[in-house]
């Protein structure tokens, strides 16, 4: 089958090829899923780079990719749904194995995939990384009906999910891009939107009841200028020594600080396919690559130029 892969860390272009490599069976409690889609995440060319690799399961030679959507080709023994031929939306854990989406087949365990509308294929490949973040960033933030919210870096994949799963959840979202993602910004419809590039930090409409940092370069002073007492801010990327600290300081600040440590999440899926097909989210695709491609998603990913989600179709 063909398969991304990269046989030693290093920059993306340099490293990732296109191969044939030998198709998955499913193990025990497993299903093998023909991949229709695969979305692009930073983490993906951020594990071939060798960032995290502590952390995550990417030693080369390895696959990429981790959020997938396709049909269901196979069951491993003990597994009786999904059945064949079933759309599914899935997720492979880098903590837990290697990656591996940007490829014809996987074989991943039954409980990790959701079932879905064959029409949905496209959209969903997105919410298993993007869309969960945003989620569980909300969580974090404690978001209520009628919270004003800034979400700070709001035309990437996680930020233009927050947006949509701030205004869902019943908050007010207020969204900050550069000068060139306004019009993007537009799409999202908040509440208001913010030219981070242009605008100081008085014109931004502060005090809010929580900040999600899409972008995580706010520092301490914005924080404390743009947050209420009570007010709780987080961000998607760790800062050392504050994600040690923060734990611990958190009851006695005024302002709480929290670092987004995604789990990989059923219910948390369930909720963002409900939404999707009732139209309350809906993912910011802004490029179609095809696997001979992919590439140079991963390209347009790390230079950090891209917009809301990279979507690659593998067949």
């Amino acid at each position: 089958m063909r398969a991304l892969r990269y046989d030693s860390f290093g920059p993306v272009g340099a490293v990732v090829r296109p191969a044939e490599v030998a198709q998955p069976r499913p193990g025990r409690g497993q299903v093998l899923v023909r991949v229709h889609f695969a979305s692009i995440n930073p983490l993906d060319w951020k594990l071939v780079e060798g960032e995290h690799k502590l952390i995550f399961k990417s030693r080369p030679p390895a696959g990429v990719g981790s959020e997938f959507s396709g049909i269901v080709e196979a069951l491993g023994s003990g597994v009786t749904q999904p059945v064949i031929g079933t759309p599914v939306v899935g997720y492979l854990n880098p903590t837990k194995r290697p990656p591996g989406a940007l490829q014809q087949f996987v074989a991943v365990d039954a409980s990790d995939v959701q079932p879905i509308p064959a029409a949905d294929m496209e959209s969903a490949c997105t919410l298993p990384v993007a869309g969960i973040s945003a989620l569980q960033m909300c969580r974090l933030a404690d978001v209520r009906s009628g919270n004003r919210v800034l979400v700070h870096g709001a035309a990437g994949g996680v930020g233009s999910f927050a947006v949509q799963v701030i205004r869902a959840l019943g908050g007010r979202p207020v969204a900050t891009g550069s000068r060139e993602s306004q019009s993007v910004l537009a799409a999202l419809e908040p509440e208001a939107q913010i030219d981070y590039s242009t605008q100081r930090l008085n014109s931004w409409g502060g005090p809010y009841n929580a900040i999600l940092d899409c972008a995580s370069t706010l520092g301490s002073n914005e924080i404390a200028a743009l947050l209420s007492g009570g007010g709780r801010y987080v961000r998607t990327l760790p800062s050392f020594p504050s994600v040690m600290f923060d734990p611990l300081l958190n009851p006695l600040r005024p302002v709480k600080r929290y670092t987004l440590r995604l789990k990989a999440n059923a219910d948390d899926l369930r909720t963002l396919l409900t939404w999707l097909r009732r139209g309350r989210v809906r993912p910011l695709i802004s490029e179609r690559f095809a696997l001979k491609n992919a590439v140079a998603a991963l390209e347009r990913s790390r230079s950090g130029h891209a917009r809301g989600k990279l979507v690659v179709s593998i067949d």
